[in-house]
């Protein structure tokens, strides 16, 4: 996070348009939480842990990364795609409790315009963007169909024509 401060610091921006999805949702979410941004848009991210985290959510996810790190081509992908140590943050997602749940938890203290956009395709996901609306009137959601954690990936023409129609209202 120092390191996005940093650079935006360098280059003169002093309250940038945040978009973060998935693991840089995580990384927008705390930095609009301790410096000021103009707009937050965040997507898969879930502020609370669900039930079947252990035995179904996190097992099914470290087994889809253990089948990643084994999978010559897309190692060989994600280390062109990365110049850095990527792999770190798999064996990091290893641990049941790497998720930052205190951080997720609760947005009500950012009082900036956020949107939150999430794939149809996953309950969690949708119930924490019902919640970040019901705890902060900043929020705006959208949820998009046939989509599901990667909804930048997934739907990206949706997903850039909602952002695009977020950061010209605001």
């Amino acid at each position: 996070m120092e390191d996005l401060k940093d650079t935006l610091d360098h280059l003169g921006v002093e309250q940038p348009h945040l978009v973060g999805c998935s693991l840089g949702g995580f990384v927008a979410l705390a930095f609009a939480k301790k410096y000021k941004v103009r707009t937050l848009t965040i997507s898969g991210i879930i502020s609370d842990k669900p039930n079947n985290w252990a035995e179904e959510l996190h097992a099914g996810d470290v087994a889809h990364q253990k089948a990643l790190l084994n999978d010559p081509q897309a190692v060989a992908y994600f280390d062109n795609l990365h110049q850095s140590n990527w792999k770190q943050f798999i064996h990091m997602a290893e641990n049941e409790d790497w998720y930052p749940f205190e951080l997720t938890r609760d947005i009500s203290d950012i009082h900036i315009p956020i949107l939150v956009m999430v794939g149809e395709g996953n309950a969690n996901e949708v119930s924490t963007a019902s919640k970040y609306q019901q705890m902060n009137p900043n929020v705006h959601v959208s949820v998009i169909p046939f989509a599901s954690h990667l909804v930048h990936a997934q739907k990206t023409e949706m997903y850039t024509q909602i952002l695009d129609e977020f950061l010209s209202s605001t």
